[in-house]
């Protein structure tokens, strides 16, 4: 059983695929267990198959916080609620095989709330259904062990402080600071002149004149 991706989303989308709804109540579980819910669901979505139908088959225990076991066929492993993602993985165009997948969703199952296993392409589911059932019906029961190991838990309370315990709000003190008077003093710089400089004496330069030596001739009579 092959189909196209984009097929595949329009057909979720519009919901043309089979859904079926089963229910147990939590003392019905308790009392005969889980094995008879399951093989409903196992009829339905082998039905589907034979007749190249895709199909959501539920199972939902009512517990406080009810588990949802649901068999669904898909082309990877989203569950329906995810569809628009799948081009996320794969193209539009693509032909691919259709698969069983196991989806378990409880709040108790683990921190995401949901756990999806692939099973088996619907082809092999048709020619080994009653192996894959018993797989599927050990990973259910195992699953449900978790959730209920989760849900006997207790819960997590706030502790009420006794009232004589009870801090006393500190009383808010209002401080007032003082603003300071800053006086600026006015500082006059007094300024001298300096007293007016006397005029530079005048020096007057004397110059003497050197006499001439006085030359002597002597006169040689013949």
């Amino acid at each position: 059983m092959e189909i196209n991706v984009h097929k595949f989303q329009e057909a979720i989308l519009d919901g043309s695929f089979e859904h079926t709804e089963n229910h147990l109540t939590a003392a019905a579980f308790k009392k005969d267990g889980i094995e008879a819910g399951l093989t409903k669901v196992f009829a339905d979505v082998r039905k589907a198959i034979d007749k190249q139908q895709l199909i959501q088959a539920d199972l939902v225990i009512d517990f406080p916080e009810p588990t949802i076991i649901t068999v669904e066929t898909g082309i990877i492993n989203l569950p329906f609620a995810n569809v628009n993602k799948v081009t996320n993985f794969l193209e539009a165009d693509e032909i691919v095989p259709v698969r069983v997948y196991l989806v378990v969703a409880s709040p108790f199952v683990n921190v995401s709330g949901l756990r999806i296993d692939e099973i088996a392409t619907a082809a092999d589911y048709l020619t080994g259904f009653e192996t894959l059932n018993k797989q599927m019906t050990a990973s259910v029961h195992e699953k449900l062990d978790h959730i209920q190991e989760e849900m006997a838990k207790p819960k997590e309370t706030a502790k009420l402080v006794p009232a004589n315990k009870q801090k006393t709000p500190a009383k808010k003190t209002t401080r007032r600071t003082a603003t300071k008077r800053t006086t600026t003093r006015k500082t006059t710089k007094k300024t001298t002149t300096a007293a007016a400089k006397k005029p530079a004496a005048k020096i007057t330069k004397r110059t003497t004149k050197k006499a001439a030596p006085k030359t002597t001739r002597r006169t040689t009579k013949k």
